[in-house]
């Protein structure tokens, strides 16, 4: 007897396949329905035909923790036929599903004539409690992408198309591309037609049609594609707000001018829709387009930039090399110094544009020497806010080509603040906000200082995006201090006239040092978080070594071309394996 795969049947005689083929009765589910719900009593296995199910459990706090996405012909539910214990889990329709269902009376009808059944379910019941039982979260792996325009004056099915090839171009497999209802299809021609392909995309062109609803359950992942500017179709806010999911994610894909300098703003009535992440496309830019299929699927690369000092100069050295090798970060972020040099990533200056603002900045004008009477701190910080708003006035982080978060340390609250919209320099202004060195940004959330203090390498942030593998560069946890520095004529003096050791650093290196420094707790959750790691050699490196730039960069650079050459960071290039650098 021929139909649907069923895992659990290979192997035994066709008695046996006959006799489950024969009891599992079929059932349609709409996506965004539960077929159970954890706690309750359950009677019942199920095996999918097409579609997509998520399994999760109730957190201690927050939302629900995803264990697992299945997809045909997985099957689960399975304890149930086993034992009448609760349901230790909850299962739901990610989308229109179709399914088989064998009640755990009919269950022990046919194993008592034909036990080797029990074989498969021991080994799915052994990696279901081991899924159960770890921490980590199932990954946002969308095969399935809906293209919905929410503003007038779009081409819908055109963006699809072009970002159908980008996905070909970018990544393995092929990509479908649906901008209407075939004629005569049903459940199961969509079911044929996505296993056919890597990828499905499919265009909706009016908001609530039918058609849209149907591309939307069929959907792991919604790119609501917004012209900048324009309000929102009437009714989209409200429709849309009922589609929110912990499975589902939605991002905005912003079409901009093939010359802009930086994206368009949204409406703010578009703006507020529930979307993750906000990625403009440059008219005809295929790096753009690259990035947002990348960004969408799950397999982009992500750049965190620790802080240092001037030791983060290093950090234009790393730069130089990752773009030499292909490598060009999706998404960055990173704190203090980092922050600095991976805004000015995510504001596509270009490495050479980076590299001689950031000299001319830290080095050609030092920005933290106009000394004050130390009240709030030794400096007032004015040339700072200068320097930001010169290199970074008017722009929001919101609306940056790539995605671009950063870190500072809220005093108020004692926790570290993400700052992942707003202002660029006065996010920037934060992170960079040394206690007692430079003054503190008051903000209505708290009062800012470096985040530094509470997280120096936010691999952690970075990687709770769920963008792709993430690489990791700490400047910051080298050993500083370590040689005594060589003293003028005069600062030996005013050591000897105060009783100071001459060994005894000076108030603005030890301020620098306290900010900056990062702890074993947070070296260990990198490595944790982030697909590779690179710590440049930078022990003995003065924290405020600014005029040794081109050493300081040469070290990152040398230092990221070995882990290029040797390997290191194969872990964080091929990712899945998806991703063709």
């Amino acid at each position: 007897m021929t139909g649907p795969e069923i895992p659990f049947l290979d192997g035994l005689d066709a008695e046996a396949v006959a006799a489950v083929r024969a009891r599992m009765v079929p059932v349609a589910v709409a996506g965004g329905s539960k077929l159970f719900v954890q706690g309750e009593a359950g009677d019942a296995l199920y095996t999918l035909v097409s579609g997509a199910i998520g399994i999760s459990a109730d957190a201690t706090r927050g939302s629900p923790r995803r264990i697992a996405r299945l997809r045909p012909p997985e099957s689960f539910g399975e304890m149930a036929l086993l034992s009448p214990a609760p349901r230790s889990a909850t299962a739901t329709a990610l989308r229109d599903s179709r399914l088989l269902r064998l009640t755990r009376a009919d269950f022990e009808e046919v194993i008592e004539h034909h036990p080797r059944m029990l074989l498969y379910f021991a080994r799915l019941l052994t990696e279901r409690m081991r899924a159960t039982q770890t921490e980590e979260t199932v990954r946002h792996t969308p095969c399935s992408v809906a293209v919905l325009a929410v503003t007038e004056g779009l081409d819908a099915a055109a963006f699809g198309h072009a970002l159908a090839r980008a996905f070909d171009d970018t990544m393995t497999g092929k990509t479908g591309c649906l901008t209407r209802w075939p004629d005569g299809a049903d459940e199961a021609w969509f079911h044929a037609y996505e296993t056919a392909h890597t990828r499905t995309i499919f265009v909706a062109h009016e908001v609530g049609c039918p058609w849209c609803r149907l591309c939307l359950r069929h959907a792991d992942h919604v790119l609501l594609l917004a012209e900048p500017g324009r309000p929102p179709r009437p009714g989209a806010a409200a429709w849309l707000g009922t589609l929110r999911s912990d499975w589902i994610r939605m991002d905005f894909a912003v079409p901009q001018d093939a010359d802009a300098v930086l994206p368009r703003p949204l409406h703010p009535d578009v703006a507020a829709l529930p979307a993750a992440l906000r990625i403009p496309v440059r008219a005809g830019n295929a790096k753009d387009l690259g990035r947002l299929a990348r960004l969408a699927s799950g397999s982009a690369l992500g750049l965190v930039l620790g802080g240092g000092g001037a030791r983060g100069l290093a950090h234009l050295g790393v730069l130089q090399a990752l773009e030499e090798a292909g490598y060009a970060p999706d998404f960055v972020g990173g704190t203090s110094m980092g922050a600095v040099v991976a805004a000015s990533l995510a504001m596509d200056l270009g490495i050479d544009r980076i590299r001689t603002r950031t000299v001319d900045f830290f080095v050609g004008h030092n920005p933290l020497n106009d000394y004050t009477l130390p009240y709030h701190a030794l400096t007032r910080g004015a040339k700072v806010d200068a320097g930001l708003a010169a290199w970074f006035g008017g722009a929001r982080i919101e609306d940056l080509w790539l995605p671009f978060l950063c870190v500072s340390s809220n005093l108020t609250t004692g926790s570290a603040m993400v700052h992942r919209s707003g202002d660029l320099p006065g996010a920037l202004r934060a992170s960079i906000a040394i206690p007692g060195l430079l003054p503190p940004v008051c903000t209505e959330e708290g009062v800012l200082v470096d985040g530094g203090m509470m997280n120096n390498l936010p691999a952690d942030v970075m990687a709770g995006l769920e963008r792709g593998p993430v690489l990791a560069i700490d400047v910051g946890s080298d050993r500083a201090f370590g040689d005594m520095p060589a003293r003028s004529w005069r600062g030996r003096m005013i050591r000897r006239m105060l009783g100071v050791p001459y060994a005894m650093p000076g108030i603005a290196p030890l301020l620098l040092r306290a900010a900056t420094v990062s702890s074993d707790a947070q070296s260990m959750m990198a490595v944790g978080h982030a697909a590779a790691l690179l710590k440049p050699p930078l022990a003995g490196i003065d924290l405020r070594a600014w005029a040794s730039f081109e050493a300081i960069a040469g070290i990152g650079y040398r230092h990221t071309r070995e882990a290029i050459a040797d390997g290191r960071l194969r872990a964080w290039t091929e990712g899945d394996g998806s991703h063709r650098p």
